[in-house]
């Protein structure tokens, strides 16, 4: 993917989470398990659309959304006029020291050019006591959800793309797997702790799916594919069975304390 990955959030702005609210599952679902007090300040570190800050806003919390993607806050201030937005870079955020009370970042830290820079600038902007939180994987992960059934939309999903990235080009489409657990101790997060969130989203057809993955990151894997292959892409999405329509995911959320 050519350029930072926040110029294709802003391109898809208008489409995402709209075919199918995917994100704002999760979003409710994480801030659920998070469960910030009334009145905690709260920092959504690369927003979106509000995915994060509308379940916030809901149990009160005084919410700040920052995002690279102009378009993207733009949409995410319509949606949530409490919240206070900025444009702003996560892995140089303009906030003083002790700023905020939680911070979190859903589908966001494993796309960032620096994702070691993101998490150090979360520490900085918590005051002391303060938790962060973030999606993804870890080696210590002992659980992460019921496995995937072979015959599952997300299993035939994930089995598409995996054939599929032996034709990307070299440094093509965005994002590198990152270890939370290793991430969080090493910019001197305390406490540890994984929760995990699933959700379940149905399609209507074959040709919604395809729409819902336009809309979003994945969008940077299928543009990145030679024509040719992209065009058999879409046709494998459009003949994937009818029999499982639902996709489901699962992710961990892991956290930790900046010490006091």
């Amino acid at each position: 993917m050519d350029g930072p990955a926040w110029k294709l959030f802003d391109r898809v702005a208008d489409d995402y989470d709209e075919v199918a609210p995917f994100f704002a599952q999760f979003g409710a679902a994480i801030v659920a398990v998070l469960d910030p007090p009334v009145g905690c300040r709260f920092l959504d570190l690369g927003a979106g659309r509000g995915a994060l800050t509308g379940p916030a806003l809901e149990r009160g919390c005084v919410v700040t959304a920052v995002d690279a993607a102009p378009a993207m806050l733009k949409r995410l201030a319509t949606d949530h006029p409490a919240a206070t937005t900025c444009v702003m870079d996560v892995e140089s955020l303009a906030f003083q020291s002790g700023s905020f009370d939680l911070v979190a970042s859903s589908f966001v830290i494993h796309i960032l050019d620096d994702p070691v820079a993101g998490i150090a600038e979360a520490y900085r902007v918590l005051a002391p006591g303060g938790r962060f939180a973030l999606t993804g994987g870890s080696a210590r992960t002992s659980n992460s959800g019921p496995p995937a059934q072979p015959a599952s939309l997300g299993s035939r999903f994930n089995a598409l793309f995996a054939e599929f990235a032996a034709y990307l080009p070299s440094g093509g489409s965005m994002g590198t797997p990152i270890d939370c657990a290793d991430l969080l101790e090493a910019a001197g997060f305390v406490e540890l702790r994984q929760d995990v969130v699933e959700v379940a989203t149905p399609f209507a057809d074959q040709a919604m799916l395809w729409r819902w993955a336009m809309s979003h990151g994945y969008r940077a894997f299928i543009e990145d594919l030679p024509d040719e292959h992209r065009h058999v892409f879409h046709q494998r999405v459009l003949e994937l069975p009818d029999d499982d329509l639902v996709l489901r995911r699962v992710s961990g959320v892991w956290s930790g304390r900046k010490p006091e």
